[in-house]
């Protein structure tokens, strides 16, 4: 019983205890004690973005970096990245500052009225990758290190032609020129078909034999977005972000570049995800890549360069002037085919071929079929559109200019030079095989006017031969040929295609493919050059290209084009053919995993 009672009396202790200790305590005074402060929660662990990296494809190897000691366009590709000029072409083909701070015009004060003295003003606070700044002392070594006859620089066109720079301080470039230079826009500025990075005094001044020198091989100092920083030779580059770029850091964290053998070899990387980009596939690449979609993406940017056709407009007994003088070097070995000197005929040719459909059917539709030979650029006469195809039109100049098939064999015939001559002649042109399909195209789409159009295709290395080679654009033993060419980034015509200056026996120099002298358009052409105001330069070239439309003297098949494939996960910035993918990498991105 004691037992009991003693049990059941801890039991009442025991719930006593537990009830006090679970019942709510009195609140303590304010300032009974100091007031807790609440626990302090553990950071949150912060996962890093993964690292932002792209990698393109390369089948050339850099011989050298700088672009003044090396005319490979891979290496002038990687120039873009790190090197950069006073101005550069955007995607549209406009002139636009890099590290000027304006474009020099005649308005703003940078073209004097003679156009001999160009100003530049640089913007404010431009660094090298180092740290040092970068300024026009910059500027000035940089032509005094290319013209400089104790380096072996490969580029000097232009800048020969400056007789002096001044510096007035660090911000002020005053380039003199000997005498007008209308294409001084080339110089100091960097692009794809324009060597013009400025290089870093403070390396490299007073020193010579700069084409052995190891920073021109390898820059490791950069103005541009990236900086390279390994090379391992036949096999990768690494470039990481400059964060001295004026433009600010850019938003890739680095850049690998593969060398691997052949765009075949890009292909498959670009399949396998091993490379996310390969710049220089060929338009006979457009349908393999693009049947890559959506994986792989196709990207086509229409040039500056032009595939085109042409009449030898030679003649043998020369050209003479408003005098009656014969202008020097307008004689030309070969007559041309006869009815080609009748723009009526010239006309019907360019009708007659269904130009577009080519575009359409051979390249995917992917480029176009310019109306001049200065297209996608700032010098384009937009005034100017192509010719559709029109093979009853092109019927009825034949018809006019009297060629009809009188012995009903298919093929037109006419007097020409007293003559009776048939509408049908020779078209020399490469072996190259997209060349060869169009040419077979454009022979159908003849045959249906009345003209007999022969194809001869002839490897590059006798087609393109000199004079003394016996190549038959040099020697005008051609009657209708084609190839590419371009006049860019400036409308100078430095190969002086479309001046009086035909090869012949006694010019065997002579750069004129066309064999066409014509004082008028020479005159047209010189206006070009009498300025070095761009704003009045273009009114002239716009003169020029009307009437090489008008007078139908080419007949423009279709702008070449830049062939690019990338990955989707890869997001480049916008370009252009005078830009090139590179001229603005520091907007490439990828896209969130």
């Amino acid at each position: 019983m004691k037992r009991y009672m003693y049990t059941l009396f801890s039991l009442v202790i025991l719930a006593s205890l537990l009830l006090t200790a679970c019942a709510p305590k009195t609140p303590a005074p304010a300032t009974a004690a100091p007031a807790t402060q609440p626990p302090i929660a553990p950071p949150a662990t912060e996962v890093p973005p993964m690292p932002k990296i792209v990698t393109g494809g390369w089948t050339q190897e850099p011989d050298s970096i700088v672009p003044y000691y090396t005319v490979m366009s891979y290496a002038w590709w990687i120039a873009q990245l790190t090197l950069v000029g006073l101005a550069e072409w955007d995607e549209n083909g406009a002139y636009v500052p890099e590290l000027a701070a304006e474009i020099p015009s005649v308005e703003n004060g940078g073209v004097s009225p003679d156009g001999l003295t160009i100003t530049w003003k640089l913007r404010p606070g431009l660094k090298w990758s180092d740290g040092a700044p970068l300024t026009s002392k910059d500027v000035k070594f940089t032509w005094e290190s290319i013209v400089n006859p104790l380096n072996a620089s490969t580029i000097k066109a232009g800048y020969d032609q400056i007789e002096s720079i001044t510096t007035p301080d660090d911000l002020t470039v005053v380039i003199k020129f000997m005498s007008l230079y209308p294409p001084w826009q080339t110089l100091f500025a960097q692009g794809p078909n324009s060597a013009g990075s400025i290089l870093p005094a403070h390396i490299l001044e007073g020193q010579t034999g700069l084409e052995n020198h190891p920073y021109i091989h390898w820059p490791t100092v950069a103005s541009g977005p990236f900086v390279i920083t390994e090379w391992v030779a036949g096999d990768y580059m690494t470039l990481l972000p400059n964060a001295n770029f004026y433009k600010g850091r850019p938003i890739i964290d680095q850049i690998n570049i593969k060398f691997i053998p052949d765009p075949e070899t890009a292909l498959a990387a670009l399949q396998t995800g091993d490379i996310d980009w390969y710049p220089d596939f060929s338009e006979s690449d457009i349908s393999t890549v693009g049947a890559l979609e959506p994986n792989v993406h196709l990207l086509v940017v229409p040039g500056s360069d032009f595939e085109h056709y042409f009449f030898n407009l030679g003649v043998t007994a020369g050209v003479k002037d408003a005098g009656d003088n014969l202008i020097a070097n307008s004689a030309s070995d070969q007559d041309g085919f006869c009815p080609f000197k009748d723009v009526r005929v010239r006309k019907a040719i360019t009708l007659g071929i269904d130009r577009e459909t080519i575009v359409e059917a051979l390249l995917e539709g992917k480029t176009i079929v310019p109306a001049t030979q200065w297209p996608n650029s700032f010098w384009t006469n937009t005034s100017l559109q192509s010719d559709a195809f029109n093979p009853e039109e092109a019927k009825r100049l034949l018809d006019e200019a009297g060629y009809t098939d009188k012995d009903g064999d298919g093929i037109r015939e006419g007097m020409c030079g007293g003559k009776e001559v048939k509408l049908s002649f020779n078209f020399e042109t490469t072996t190259k095989q997209i060349r060869v399909d169009i040419a077979l195209a454009a022979q159908s789409d003849l045959r249906k006017i009345g003209v007999e159009f022969k194809p001869i295709h002839t490897p590059a290395g006798t087609f393109f031969g000199g004079y003394g080679d016996g190549g038959p654009l040099a020697t005008g033993k051609y009657d209708m040929a084609g190839y590419t060419t371009g006049f860019y980034p400036d409308p100078y015509p430095f190969g002086g295609d479309w001046l009086c200056n035909a090869p012949s026996v006694n010019n065997p120099g002579g750069a004129n493919p066309y064999h066409y002298c014509d004082p008028q358009l020479v005159k047209l052409f010189e206006a070009v050059n009498v300025t070095a105001d761009p704003a009045a330069r273009k009114v002239a070239i716009d003169a020029v290209q009307k009437y090489i439309f008008d007078n139908y003297l080419v007949v423009m098949m279709y702008a070449r084009a830049n062939v690019y494939g990338y990955v989707d996960r890869f997001v480049p910035g916008p370009f252009g053919f005078y830009s090139n993918m590179n001229w603005n990498a520091e907007v490439w991105d990828v896209k969130s995993p």
